[in-house]
């Protein structure tokens, strides 16, 4: 049996590790062979380069990718690699193949400079063994009827579907926030024009000013609310327009049929919101008004340059040196060895492994849900 890889992926093989992840993420699970719709960034002939690949005798059997992107945290400039896909067919696994494109995958993340990298599992244990932990904060927020009527209104925001015409201006609202991902127009219009993805407009006298970014639940009446951009003096007008254009208030809660019980249809629109779990205009507004928020991990987080991740944040006087599994932390004469999953933690919280330099960490972070993959 002949082992290729791991590697990049050639353009001529594109089609067969299209094939590979259309097998193994969605006909396994019986979903539709979606792949490239719903990962278009991911799998772009222009990424190729950053995704690795195993092929036995001919046939892609296993891979994972990364898609990278610069972000900002006010002043802060890093670059954050995202891991999606890891697979491998159903016969070739337990032989270690996922574990080595993986590796793979983390070689060329320090290639490309990423101070962390994050991943989306359902399998978090296994990815503990690679330095992968779940780390960071961000709020969630719920509404439904018994909240939203407290969102203010304003007579002068329309919201609207989004177009591809929009994102130039969309962009250009995210940009001045200074926080998440750098996006060009373009890549804003291919990560928020996925398959099921909906973007609504909130314009004042025709300029759009703020947006809201989600995906709508199967069936109707949820939505899951993964980004939001510009003031709160426009966005959270925009949140209540959503719920009056979609919520029908003459539906009773308790007239639902068997039918419509065993579909999982809520009878009335619920809302979603994830947001940052850091000064926002939006959260303090809705602090004001009281609203309710959960905690969330961001996601699983691995510390990909612990040295370079604490100059990005200017924190002189913290030192810290990469040993592998685990990761070294100097101030003056403290000391501090972690393994590499609790440096996760100490670095950007919310859990707190050790006391050391408790005044200035953890580090303020965010990732906009829109940009994981």
């Amino acid at each position: 049996m002949t082992v290729d890889g791991p590697r990049a992926p050639r353009p001529d093989e594109r089609a067969d590790l299209i094939a590979h992840l259309n097998r193994v993420m969605r006909e396994e699970v019986d979903g539709e062979a979606t792949y490239e719709l719903d990962w278009p960034h991911v799998i772009d002939p222009a990424n190729l380069e950053n995704l690795r690949i195993i092929k036995l005798d001919g046939q892609v059997v296993s891979s994972t990718g990364i898609y990278w992107h610069d972000s900002r945290i006010g002043d802060v400039q890093l670059r954050v690699g995202g891991i999606n896909g890891v697979s491998t067919d159903t016969a070739y696994r337990r032989r270690g193949l996922a574990s080595l494109v993986l590796r793979a995958c983390i070689e060329r993340m320090a290639e490309l400079g990423c101070h962390l990298s994050l991943l989306s599992t359902g399998v978090p244990s296994w990815y503990r063994q690679l330095g992968w932990e779940y780390a960071g904060r961000r709020r969630e927020y719920h509404f439904d009827r018994g909240n939203w009527p407290l969102l203010p209104a304003d007579a002068g925001i329309r919201l609207r579907s989004g177009t591809a015409a929009d994102f130039d201006a969309l962009a250009a609202v995210h940009d001045a926030r200074r926080l998440g991902a750098v996006r060009s127009p373009a890549q804003m219009r291919t990560v928020m024009t996925r398959r099921r993805a909906r973007t609504w407009v909130a314009e004042r006298g025709g300029v759009p000013v703020a947006y809201l970014w989600g995906r709508e639940a199967r069936g109707g009446g949820a939505v899951r609310l993964s980004e939001y951009g510009g003031p709160a003096e426009a966005v959270l007008p925009a949140l209540r327009a959503l719920f009056e254009q979609w919520d029908d208030p003459s539906i009773r809660t308790s007239t639902q049929t068997p039918e419509e019980r065993t579909a999982g249809r809520k009878p009335t629109l619920h809302v979603g919101l994830s947001a940052p779990d850091l000064p926002d205009s939006v959260t303090a507004a809705l602090d004001r008004l009281g609203i309710l928020y959960a905690h969330a991990y961001l996601d699983m987080i691995r510390i990909e340059n612990p040295a370079g991740l604490l100059a990005a944040y200017r924190s002189e006087g913290i030192d810290a040196t990469d040993h592998g599994d685990e990761i070294e932390f100097q101030r003056g004469a403290e000391r501090l060895r972690l393994a590499r999953t609790q440096a996760a933690k100490l670095l950007l919280g919310p859990e707190r492994p050790a006391a050391f330099a408790a005044e200035r960490l953890p580090l303020p972070f965010h990732e906009w849900p829109t940009d994981l993959v």
